[in-house]
């Protein structure tokens, strides 16, 4: 009878030994810390994505400055090729002993023509421009909005998930404990 007294005891500080607590604990803080290192890595992919964006969007406008910059320096090259031929076709005319009205003329007309061509070749690629300007825009507002939502979202589902862990954590915390207490009036009614 010694003998079964001596057995009740360890059985009954083993029971009491089990770090159950601590178990439980340990694991909803480190779902909690792993829910939260989520959070912060999401946001981080957004923030890149959306500074990807605007590096994007800044480099398409630079190359439609620097394409802009080359229309203006083949525009600068052009009028002085018009001007060159002007003074070409004044230097014909005045051997031919034309009139200077119709030399005048002559001249305008031609000034006249290479700008309306000069017009109408711009207005594609300043509409193209325009709409690709806007669509950068567009494109840029809808990601910062559409980011923005998200957060907006997660941020007012966090508390209810927040409240959930702690509801099931003492839950856990108290269900443990029950099944503890359980097994110690089972170790004590079977010795």
């Amino acid at each position: 009878m010694v003998q079964k007294k001596n057995e009740t005891v360890p059985a009954e500080e083993l029971v009491e030994s089990i770090p159950v607590g601590s178990f439980v604990t340990t694991f909803w803080d480190q779902f909690e810390q792993s829910s939260e290192r989520a959070r912060q890595l999401r946001e981080n992919q957004e923030d890149a994505y959306f500074n990807a964006v605007r590096e994007v969007i800044k480099f398409n406008k630079q190359y439609r400055n620097s394409l802009a910059s080359l229309y203006e320096q083949a525009r600068t090259t052009n009028k002085d090729v018009v001007s060159e031929v002007v003074q070409q076709i004044n230097a014909v005319v005045d051997k031919d002993a034309v009139a200077s009205e119709d030399r005048e003329e002559l001249k305008n007309q031609f000034n006249e023509v290479s700008e309306q061509l000069e017009k109408l070749a711009l207005t594609p690629i300043r509409s193209f421009f325009h709409i690709i300007d806007q669509l950068e825009d567009s494109f840029e507002k809808n990601a910062e909005t559409g980011i923005a939502y998200n957060r907006e979202s997660r941020n007012a589902w966090r508390e209810v998930r927040r409240e959930y862990a702690y509801k099931a954590r003492n839950t856990h915390l108290d269900f443990l404990e029950r099944s503890k207490n359980s097994f110690k009036e089972l170790v004590k009614t079977r010795l």
